[in-house]
């Protein structure tokens, strides 16, 4: 196997995402739910589950779970949420690839709408 084939391909990073922390706010002394708030606008690169692994998935309830790859960025965490083209999605787990720490991936689930 070429080394290459082992290896990220960076071009794949072509989905606008944003992913936003959710501020608590009070107004009056009154809670309020929480506001999303940008923290960082980037592109990256999505999968879904596969049509031949979807049975699998509904079975262990993450047909609605989404993979996004993105360049490393420091300071996110899974209390925040990632919109794709208007879609939320709460971020479950964050996986760092230490043999090549250029990008992460982020499990992220369907938020109901």
């Amino acid at each position: 196997m070429r080394l290459n084939n082992m290896r990220f391909n960076f071009s794949k990073l072509n989905q606008p995402i944003k992913i936003n922390e959710l501020k608590s706010s009070t107004e009056n002394g009154v809670p309020q739910p929480p506001k999303p708030v940008l923290f960082l606008e980037c592109f990256a690169h999505i999968e879904s589950v596969s049509l031949k692994d979807y049975e699998t998935s509904v079975q262990t309830g993450t047909q609605h779970d989404i993979k996004v790859f993105i360049r490393n960025y420091p300071g996110i965490t899974n209390k925040m949420q990632i919109d794709h083209y208007g879609q939320s999605y709460k971020i479950k787990e964050i996986l760092y690839d230490y043999r090549q720490s250029g990008f992460s991936i982020l499990i992220a689930e369907e938020v109901s709408q």
